[in-house]
Formats: C-alpha cells, sequence, structure tokens
C-alpha cells in the first residue's frame, strides 16, 4: 500500500460524520485496515502537545473504527455479534493506545483533545466483544470505575451513563467460565441505584436491559442459588418500581429468566414445582388490570415444561402436558401468536413421557404427537413435527416399564412401529437415534421368534441403506437379535470394518468404538 501522509488521511476520514456507526476510507478491505494502522501509528507517535485540532477531532473516529474491528465486513457488526470471531483482542489494544493519545494530548494542556463518554463507550464495548471473556471484563469495569472517578473529579466530558454501565454488564454476563461474573455483574448493577439515588451520577439508573442482563447471567451459570438470585432480583425491581423507577419494572422477559434458572436447577422435583408455581403466579398477575407486561408467553410455558421433563421425577410426563394444555387453551382463546406452541415444546412433552415408568407413557406420547400434527395442519407451523418428536415416541414405547404384560407391549411395539412408517409422511429421514430407539423396540418388546427377527431385519437393513450405523444401532442390534441372525446381518463386518456407506450418516462421535477399536483400546474379541 501507498504510504498516505497524515493530512492526507485525515482528510479521507473526514468524509465520514463523527459518531458515524462505521469509518471508512473508500478503499479494499486489506487496504482499509493498513490505512487504519497506519494512521493510528502517526497519531500515537505524534509528541504530546502537538496533534492539530483535525487530528484530535478525528482520533475518536480512528477509535470507534477500530472498535468496530475491521477485519469483518460491515454487515457483520451491523448484525450485532455479541462476541467478534477474531481479532478482538489487537481491535481493543488499538482503542486503548488511542485513547491513552487522546488523555495524554489532553494533559499535555491541548484543550482540543476530548475524550468523552462516547469515545470511552466505544473502548468498553469492544472490550466486552473482544471474547477475551474474564479478562475482558474486568478490563472493562477497570475503565468504567475510572470514567467514574474523573467525573467525580470533576471532569463532565466523561460521565458514564447507562449505556457504560450496560456494556461492562454484558462484558460480565459473556464471561462464561468465570465463576462470580454473576456476583460482578449484579455488584455493578446494585453501584448503579447507589449512583443514582445517592445524586453523584444522574445518568445511570438502571434500565430493564440492565435488569435482563443480570437475570440471564445468573440463569445461564451454574451456581446452585442461581434460582433464588434471580427472584431476589424480580424483588428487588418490584421495590425500586414502587419507589418512582418505572424503568425497573418487572416483565414477561425477567420472569422467564427465573423460570429458566429453576429448570436448569438441580433440585428436580422441588425446582420443576417452584417453576410451575411461579409460572402461574404470572398468569394471575397478568390477569389484573393494567398488568399486561406478566402475560405468559411461548418461552414461560416452555421453560416450566423443560423443569419437569429434567426433574426424574415418575409423574413428569402428566406434569409437563398439563402446562403445555394451559398453552394450547391461551393460544386458542387468544390467538396470541406469541403463544402459539412450537415444535420444541411438544419435543419436551413427549420426552418427558418417555422418561415415565408409566404403562401408559406410550399412548400418551403418542397423544401428544397426534395433538402436535393436528395443530400443524391447522396452520400452526411453527409446531411441524421432526425427527426428535417421533423418534421421543418411539422411545416412550421402547422404554416401558419391565414388569409391563405381553398385551401392553405389543400395543407399544405397534405405536412403534405406526410411528416410524409415519415420519415418511412428513418427508422426514429417519436418524441413528431412530434407528436405535426402534431396535431397542424390537428388543424389548417383541417376544423371540419369527415376528421379532423379521421386524430386527428391517429395521437394520433400513438403517444401512439410509447410512445411519452407528454404536447406538450396533448396540441395539446385539439387544434384538440372536447371534445367529447378528452373524447373518453383518455378513462378515465387524465394528471395525464397518462399510463408509453403513455410517455415512452417523455424527463423529457416534464412531468412537470403531476408532478405539483400531487403535487398540477395545479387544478384538468384542466383535462378532
Amino acid at each position: 500500500m501507498k504510504c498516505y501522509d497524515i493530512l492526507t488521511l485525515l482528510v479521507a476520514l473526514s468524509l465520514q460524520p463523527f459518531g458515524s456507526s462505521y469509518v471508512t476510507s473508500g478503499l479494499p478491505g486489506h487496504k482499509h485496515l493498513a490505512w487504519l494502522k497506519q494512521m493510528t501509528i502517526e497519531v500515537c507517535d505524534t509528541a504530546p502537545g502537538e496533534l492539530t485540532q483535525e487530528m484530535c477531532t478525528k482520533t475518536p473516529q480512528l477509535l470507534s473504527a477500530w472498535a468496530q474491528n475491521p477485519y469483518l465486513p460491515y454487515h457483520k457488526y451491523k448484525t450485532g455479534a455479541d462476541v467478534y470471531p477474531h481479532h478482538g483482542k489487537e481491535c481493543a489494544i488499538f482503542c486503548e493506545r488511542l485513547l491513552k493519545r487522546l488523555v495524554d494530548e489532553r494533559r499535555a494542556g491541548n484543550q482540543n483533545a476530548v475524550a468523552s463518554t462516547q469515545t470511552y463507550n466505544a473502548l468498553i464495548d469492544v472490550w466486552s466483544r473482544s471474547g477475551e471473556r474474564g479478562a475482558a471484563a474486568q478490563r472493562a469495569e477497570e475503565i468504567l470505575i475510572g470514567m467514574q472517578d474523573a467525573y467525580s473529579s470533576g471532569q463532565k466530558d466523561v460521565q458514564p451513563d447507562v449505556e457504560s454501565f450496560r456494556l461492562v454488564l454484558k462484558a460480565w454476563s459473556q464471561a462464561k467460565g468465570e465463576k462470580y461474573a454473576p456476583q460482578r455483574a449484579q455488584r455493578l448493577l446494585e453501584w448503579m441505584v447507589q449512583l443514582s439515588e445517592s445524586g453523584e451520577n444522574n445518568l445511570v439508573q438502571p434500565d430493564s436491559d440492565c435488569f435482563d442482563i443480570v437475570l440471564n447471567a445468573w440463569a445461564s451459570s451454574s451456581h446452585e442459588n442461581a434460582p433464588q438470585r434471580t427472584e431476589n432480583i424480580i424483588m428487588y425491581m418490584d421495590l425500586l418500581c414502587s419507589s418512582g423507577n418505572e424503568k425497573a419494572k418487572p416483565t414477561t422477559v425477567h420472569f422467564n429468566h427465573v423460570l429458566n434458572a429453576w429448570s436448569r436447577s438441580k433440585l428436580s422435583v422441588a425446582a420443576a414445582q417452584r417453576a410451575e408455581d411461579i409460572l402461574n403466579h404470572m398468569i394471575l398477575l397478568s390477569e389484573r388490570k393494567h398488568n399486561e407486561h406478566l402475560s405468559s408467553n411461548l418461552a414461560s410455558y416452555t421453560a416450566a415444561i423443560a423443569a419437569w421433563a429434567r426433574s426424574g421425577d415418575d409423574d413428569c410426563g402428566r406434569r409437563a402436558e398439563q402446562i403445555l394444555k394451559q398453552a394450547e387453551l391461551q393460544y386458542k382463546l387468544q390467538d396470541d401468536a406469541n403463544v402459539a406452541p412450537d415444535t420444541i415444546i411438544y419435543n419436551l412433552v413427549i420426552d418427558a413421557h418417555a422418561k415415565t415408568s408409566s404403562r401408559r407413557a406410550p399412548q400418551r406420547a403418542r397423544a401428544v404427537l397426534e395433538r402436535q400434527i393436528s395443530l400443524y395442519q391447522n396452520g400452526n407451523k411453527k409446531c411441524k413435527p421432526d425427527v426428535y418428536s417421533f423418534t421421543s415416541v418411539l422411545s416412550a414405547c421402547a422404554s416401558l416399564n419391565g414388569s409391563a404384560s405381553v398385551e401392553e407391549k405389543r400395543r407399544a411395539f405397534e405405536i412403534a412401529s405406526s410411528t416410524f412408517s409415519e415420519m415418511y409422511r412428513f418427508h422426514l429421514v429417519p436418524n441413528h437415534v431412530t434407528y436405535g430407539t426402534i431396535l431397542k423396540a424390537c428388543g424389548r418388546l417383541l417376544p423371540i421368534g419369527k415376528q421379532r427377527t423379521k421386524f430386527t431385519r428391517e429395521y437394520f437393513r433400513k438403517a444401512c441403506a439410509d447410512g445411519c450405523v452407528g454404536e447406538m444401532v450396533l448396540n441395539r442390534l446385539e439387544e434384538a437379535a440372536s447371534s445367529a441372525q447378528y452373524r447373518g446381518l453383518m455378513n462378515g463386518v465387524t465394528k471395525s470394518t464397518l462399510p463408509s456407506e453403513w455410517t455415512s450418516k452417523v455424527p463423529e462421535n457416534e464412531l468412537y468404538v470403531r476408532k478405539k477399536i483400531r487403535s487398540g483400546k477395545l479387544n478384538a474379541k468384542n466383535d462378532r
């Protein structure tokens, strides 16, 4: 790239208005990047006190350009990705250099050098997106504290605002793997309230988004007390709202974080019951006048159902289905798209039935699938059944209680077989889990004899033709087939020599048995 002198570069930059969402030289990508680097070096290498007024004005724009990661196409930045895929730290360091240069210039007596709140926010933003997790959040918080200290000492140009705090909160919420990230985020939120109420900073009264970020940080964490923490924050919001901060009014989105926290809790049944109680409380509150902002939506119902599906309770299928029926009824009465049941919520309920030991689980799971199909055919395209919908019904059949009668097992297998066949009506292709599950049904539901031999052969050959023979399918084949039938179906093929056409649709992690065999980690006697 031909070297531009600093004035030429500044003229090119002046074509973009200050605060523009993206600063560009008009050059091709790689040349634009070199242009930014050259400009940054020349600004930073200029002796303190010697920056011209124009250079002082354009330096924050340079910082803004780096904050938006010039390594990425503009449309990528506009999507608002929370974390840059690459070069995030490098961009943050360039921003740090430019900001320090402005501060040094100001200290040298140049009154034209102004590092404003907007400039500092750009620096915090690039750190929050840098991908450096805890280190980035720590640095972002240090910058914020420095801003508040400078403002308190009389530097009005750097007064932190809600956006300053929101960006640091976001940085902590994205600090995955940092044990104390939720606590750090909550501490910042409480500091915002303290600064606002004390009058130390009248621009930082926390809004709904700030509370949302902190609630999400707790709900997505693995802390044992996360559910209680989210509930405490909701009560704190209600208290602030009652005291006059309308921005702190709890909404459905905030309550959904509480539900998600309980659905992830390890307290199993107690957690599921608490999630259901909170959902019912939301419904009750929303029925009162002026409480429309608390109306339960699809995410609310999904979280409560997920809590029961994960609870391990023997009654989880029935409890999950009760909540689904509430959602279906609300959708029917209100024709509200926000609560229209989708594929995921039906799959969760079917899966919950599959996890119970009820002898009615196959029929109940199939009945839920039937309702899903009916709703889809009546116009709700969000709930179109997928492979997992059908496979979960197969799982409910194959997992039938071992003490079930011969007749109960026969009916369960009929449901499994018809459900498997019906997949093709929806143009769905069975996967390796589907085949493994239907073979499990053959082994557990059919007595030894011609019918079991017939169906086992049929489903295994289909699995081979569809490239779905992985570890799960082979294990279930061993359970369903006799030794003679197994050898015949394998036809001399072993686990370590599976043809590629048999395994073409199996995820790589499902093939680890074959890898282990090849590396000598499994004894050859495991092959038949």
